[in-house]
């Protein structure tokens, strides 16, 4: 239906994303530290990052360094398969682009039927059913991130106002909206029963009150609350890639670091 792909003008979805993209799916970016693992290993061995004339942990570099490349490897096709996701024509028509770094979907205040409704227009209805139609389907060819796909976060937010109780009031406003996108997408007029499978065997629905204010406009002040009220569908990648990987990564380092050590002591 030609409706679906009008867009919604003056919405720039991989600017709005909050300053705390990182943290639905954030421990996976865990394994940044694994390269400082790395390079601390060879501070430690060197007293610096640059090779010193002489000394036996030279020889040892390339092996410590070939101990991140699987980590490397799966990082390098996460980061891909990201760039691949946001990438997809029928989102951007859609004006529902991932953000290309972490595949956070970001829905704005301006979807809802008023302040503080949790209920989505019949024209978001329709956009949100095709884009979540093409963005299960295009997850689902990225293995890198389906494989490894622990669940989609459904993070409601809300602007700090209320007559009382802010934080406790607000609470229970961030987690309604994103409630309401769930139960319109598993039910008779969402998506196709395979999408709804995964997505109920996916789905996690949370909010944070007013806690995480958009990193595009975090002031306390009416110009930015629209903004603030906020919907999130965020990637939780998996415990196995989070844990397994990055830590036979790091015990990797840490045997040829200590390799290095033993040698260098030796003469």
């Amino acid at each position: 239906m030609p409706s679906r792909f009008s867009g919604r003008s003056g919405r720039n979805i991989h600017d709005e994303t909050d300053a705390s993209r990182g943290d639905g799916i954030g421990e996976w970016w865990s394994a940044i530290a694994v390269l400082a693992l790395a390079a601390l290993a060879i501070v430690s061995l060197t007293g610096s990052l640059e090779p010193i004339a002489g000394e036996l942990v030279d020889d040892r570099t390339p092996e410590i360094l070939a101990s991140l490349e699987p980590a490397e490897r799966s990082l390098d096709a996460v980061q891909s398969a990201f760039r691949s996701l946001c990438q997809e024509p029928v989102l951007l028509a859609l004006e529902f682009q991932p953000d290309c770094e972490s595949g956070v979907i970001l829905l704005p205040d301006d979807l809802f039927n008023g302040y503080g409704s949790a209920d989505l227009g019949a024209t978001a209805k329709e956009d949100l059913a095709a884009a979540m139609t093409t963005y299960l389907s295009r997850l689902r060819q990225l293995p890198a991130l389906w494989d490894s796909l622990e669940a989609l976060e459904i993070r409601g937010h809300a602007d700090p106002r209320a007559l009382r109780n802010p934080y406790l009031t607000n609470m229970v406003g961030s987690q309604q909206r994103p409630l309401g996108i769930l139960f319109f997408l598993v039910g008779p007029d969402g998506l196709s029963k395979v999408d709804q499978e995964d997505l109920q065997r996916l789905a996690v629905v949370s909010g944070v009150s007013f806690a995480r204010p958009p990193a595009t406009c975090p002031n306390e002040s009416r110009e930015c609350y629209a903004e603030w009220r906020r919907v999130e569908i965020r990637p939780v990648l998996s415990e196995p890639l989070r844990r397994s990987e990055w830590s036979r990564t790091v015990q990797d380092v840490r045997n040829a670091a200590a390799g290095a050590q033993r040698e260098s002591a030796t003469h």
